[in-house]
């Protein structure tokens, strides 16, 4: 693989930096779905909102599947073209999502756009590891992904929020696309054409291998989300792709491991670090999903689309602590076990005070403390978990433990306890509803109230009553999590601390 700089000799540095900025913060944070304009989109279209919520994780599955590619792209095309390539189809799928009136598209345009997009960000990536860390230390770099990442996505969040609200969910994607067409004409003026001096064929591609393993990953995409719509084992269909999804997983494994050049090298899961920080990955999945905070707001407070976004940008300086405590944590070459616990730790708290507040009557004011304290959490984990997967791979299995770890994160863990979460929600309030409207008396209430404000009462109060719970649990994971982190790091210690008696 060929790592050359990504722009002419002649443009300055002054220059430079702040083109490669913008167009890694635009590769990172503009996809085809944007939670900010969700909500009036599929209104406007009349459709469920599943199917956008199956988009926003195909999002990451054609990540995943992208990172895994292209270690063999870099060995065929130039990174001109990859960075136009990528920001080409980046802009052509914004355009089919902001036009079609058809969820389907939608899904399909993601998938395509997430794994295109990974061609242009992966060469901003290697400019910027090499900007930070002549060595290509990843310690160096992490914070500043993802500080450009969470904060990015949530500020995008905000403005396509309030373009929707102001407008129209339309004038979103304008303004998207109006910064893919900036971003593509930088790239055109500034972006040199390295050619390769030795290209590799793609005609040894394990294409069925691809197929295989995006088969799997959709099945359980399509189960995950649509669990609470088609009610799980009633639906044929959710009955059909649970059996199919083994069949996919299996002919994968088999294939892979017959090939001479796989597209998946199973060699990586003999790796300790990785099996194990996709695991915490996916206890990561537990945190993870905002769909309560944002249901009890939007449900009991009646916040607003974009006064919910609102609340993720109490998150940004919480964040930009995190990432400077992880960069000088790994730098000065502390304990990262200590710096996981934190991260836990702080999640924990989060649910504490989300619990506490779960009442009516709330605004603005009273989420600031619970947002910092999510904000930190999400950043410090993510860099400690991402950087503990990733330790010790080679560069040629690199790209495929990344692409494992994204899918991992975000469509699989965060993505399961989603739909988990939304049907846990729904299931809680139908089961209180029933509790409490059996517990009072509709005749004496109406006397001073009407019948709907009755039957409003009831239902917000068992809504209120699910939160408290899913909230609770969640809490009770968190302390259990803590607990065993805790007794892994003195027992470690204990260890260590015996070894150099012994010496």
């Amino acid at each position: 693989m060929e790592l050359k700089d990504l722009f002419y000799s002649w443009v300055p540095v002054w220059v430079k930096l702040p083109v490669l900025f913008l167009l890694f913060f635009t590769t990172l944070n503009c996809n085809a779905i944007y939670l900010g304009n969700t909500t009036d989109m599929f209104s406007g279209l009349g459709v469920y909102s599943e199917p956008f919520t199956e988009a926003a994780n195909a999002v990451y599955i054609g990540m995943g599947i992208g990172v895994m590619l292209e270690v063999r792209l870099k060995r065929r095309f130039s990174n001109k073209t990859l960075l136009l390539y990528g920001l080409s189809v980046m802009l052509l799928m914004n355009l089919v999502c902001m036009f079609t009136v058809n969820p389907g598209i939608v899904v399909i345009a993601c998938l395509v756009l997430g794994f295109s997009k990974m061609a242009a960000l992966l060469e901003c990536y290697f400019i910027w590891l090499a900007i930070w860390s002549k060595k290509l230390d990843t310690h160096r770099l992490y914070p500043f992904v993802y500080f450009t990442a969470l904060p990015g996505n949530y500020l995008v969040t905000w403005v396509t929020a309030n373009l929707a609200y102001n407008f129209n969910w339309r004038y979103a994607y304008v303004a998207v696309l109006m910064l893919i067409l900036l971003c593509l004409l930088l790239s055109l003026i500034f972006v040199e054409n390295h050619a390769l001096k030795r290209i590799y064929p793609l005609y040894q591609m394990d294409w069925l291998g691809v197929l295989l393993l995006l088969s799997a990953l959709l099945l359980f995409n399509y189960i995950v989300v649509y669990g609470k719509v088609e009610d799980w084992f009633e639906s044929n269909r959710i009955k059909g792709a649970i059996i199919l999804l083994p069949v996919a997983i299996f002919g994968f494994i088999h294939r892979e491991l017959r090939l001479k050049r796989p597209f998946v090298p199973l060699r990586i899961l003999r790796s300790r670090n990785f099996n194990k920080g996709l695991f915490f990955f996916l206890v990561l999945g537990v945190f993870l999903p905002s769909s309560i905070q944002s249901a009890f707001t939007g449900g009991i407070l009646h916040f607003e689309a974009y006064r919910n976004t609102e609340l993720n940008l109490y998150m940004i300086p919480a964040m930009l602590f995190g990432a400077v405590l992880s960069f000088f944590w790994y730098y000065y070459k502390k304990d990262p076990d200590i710096l996981l616990f934190t991260g836990f730790l702080a999640f924990t708290a989060y649910y504490f005070l989300l619990y506490q507040r779960l009442a009516t009557g709330l605004g603005l004011e009273d989420f600031w403390l619970p947002s910092l304290m999510k904000g930190f959490a999400i950043i410090v984990l993510y860099i400690c978990i991402g950087l503990y997967t990733v330790a010790s791979f080679p560069l040629t299995d690199l790209f495929t433990a990344s692409g494992f770890m994204l899918i991992t994160r975000s469509a699989i863990g965060s993505g399961l306890f989603t739909g988990l979460y939304s049907y846990f929600i729904y299931a809680g309030t139908v089961r209180h509803t029933d509790r409490l409207a059996g517990l009072s008396a509709i005749g004496d209430y109406v006397q001073n109230e009407s019948a709907a404000a009755y039957i409003r009462t009831i239902r917000q109060q068992a809504s209120l009553a699910a939160f408290k719970e899913l909230t609770g649990w969640i809490l009770l994971f968190g302390i259990l999590v803590l607990t065993c982190l805790a007794i892994s790091i003195i027992f470690r210690a204990l260890i260590n601390k015996s070894r150099i008696f012994n010496r």
